[in-house]
């Protein structure tokens, strides 16, 4: 009878127990963390000519992911160009509007204003403007 208890209790909380770890690794794949504000993001390159086409195709692959929903894994692409070209604006932007996504605001305003940042130095009003209309979208956010 104790035996029955016990394998009764153990079920009932390793049932609990796979039910949370579950739950913590669908939030950590980006499905159950996501608020999506931002659904597209920078989809062009700015026209350098110190851009390698391996980069550029890295970034594709990342701007792929992004629309597809995958903003974790977008976010992780967009790093990697960074660590390889800090200077690429559209990199800092991208993964800044994906950060947003998963709710991480402030590491997305770190990426956003770095992005803002690298726009002006490139002297891009247009794109500056855009970084500056998502940081409003994102300081009003509930």
């Amino acid at each position: 009878m104790e035996t029955a208890h016990f394998l009764t209790w153990f079920a009932f909380i390793a049932a609990i127990a796979g039910g949370g770890i579950a739950a913590m690794v669908w939030a950590y794949q980006g499905s159950g963390s996501v608020s999506v504000l931002f659904d597209q993001p920078v989809t062009t390159l700015s026209e350098r000519a110190d851009i390698p086409p391996a980069l550029t195709n890295q970034f594709q692959a990342g701007v792929a992911t992004y629309q597809a929903g995958h903003y974790r894994t977008a976010s992780d692409q967009f790093a990697e160009v960074i660590q390889q070209m800090p200077t690429l604006a559209e990199a800092h932007h991208n993964r800044g509007l994906a950060i947003a996504n998963l709710r991480q605001d402030r590491e997305a305003v770190a990426n956003l204003v770095a992005a803002a940042e690298l726009y002006l130095q490139q002297d891009n009003q247009t794109a500056f403007q855009q970084v500056k209309q998502h940081l409003e979208v994102l300081k009003a956010r509930p």
